[in-house]
């Protein structure tokens, strides 16, 4: 067992390895896009300062508020027009991670987020987390509705075990916590590394 467990591991590290030299070295393909990261992802809410409250709690803090109103081809690119309000901020936690936190006021739709995690679509949001059980224990005490009981376990081929759990913001958006196992954190260390530019 120990065996295949090292032989797994030195597989995925190999694999993990040749993915970062292979995409630090990769150029745009003729005819694709120039991007270079993510810049935030935008939840909207129902009620703009429970849901600041809620997000600084998971340790997010406002950069700054954005413009509450649009018109002309500012409204056009989000497909609003003529003109739309909202209220909210972008938000960032440590390790630089923007969310863009939104209450639209005009033109307001109630309908709640999807129901289960299979919507076609972005599903949900994972936090990584050095400290699982405490941060369930804090998060249930301020009354998050979390979808299982108990965290899901998955060992990895390095003789770590991730571990997660779902919950929802205060208007249902699906949330995760993952305190990672060996291989996820060599996974995110690969993807830090390829998101630096080349020396």
């Amino acid at each position: 067992m120990r065996r295949r467990l090292l032989i797994g591991g030195v597989v995925l590290l190999a694999a993990l390895l040749g993915s970062m030299a292979a995409l630090r070295s990769t150029r745009p393909s003729p005819g694709g896009l120039a991007t270079t990261g993510v810049l935030h992802v935008n939840i909207n809410c129902s009620d703009f300062e429970r849901s600041r409250l809620f997000y600084e709690r998971l340790g997010f803090v406002v950069l700054m508020e954005v413009t509450p109103d649009g018109e002309g081809n500012v409204a056009a690119a989000v497909g609003f027009s003529p003109r739309y309000e909202v209220r909210g901020a972008l938000m960032a936690n440590a390790n630089g991670f923007v969310i863009d936190l939104l209450e639209w006021k005009e033109p307001h739709d109630p309908a709640p987020p999807y129901e289960r995690l299979n919507h076609i679509g972005l599903a949900r949001l994972a936090f990584t987390t050095t400290d699982l059980d405490a941060d369930v224990a804090k998060l249930k005490a301020a009354g998050a509705a979390f979808l299982s009981e108990r965290p899901g376990a998955v060992p990895d081929p390095l003789g770590g075990t991730t571990r997660f759990i779902s919950f929802r913001d205060p208007d249902g958006t699906v949330l995760e916590l993952v305190e990672m196992g060996t291989a996820m954190s060599l996974i995110q260390r690969a993807s830090s590394a390829v998101s630096r530019p080349p020396d």
